[in-house]
């Protein structure tokens, strides 16, 4: 289930020698947007998370769920956000 302002969202992502190595673009609503820039990637033990810039000049959190193998859009500010978690 989606996280606080995150919605379920369709990822593409490049695997290269791991699976969703990083994303390269995402739905939002029924728009696709390009990842432009990586700030941050970090793991726990269910999620995998990539903090984004988006084309649209917005800053997403993306988090990949293993146990449920889906992914979740959650915006978290625009070009000026720092890269902390």
């Amino acid at each position: 289930m989606p996280g606080p302002g995150g919605v379920r969202s369709q990822v593409e992502t490049y695997s290269g020698s791991r699976l969703h190595e990083r994303p390269l673009r995402f739905t939002r609503g029924a728009a696709w947007l390009e990842v432009r820039q990586i700030l941050d990637r970090w793991q726990d033990p269910d999620h995998l998370h990539f903090k984004v810039v988006a084309e649209d000049g917005g800053v997403y959190l993306l988090s990949y769920h293993y146990p449920g193998d889906s992914w979740e859009a959650r915006p978290v500010g625009g070009l000026a956000a720092t890269t902390g978690r």
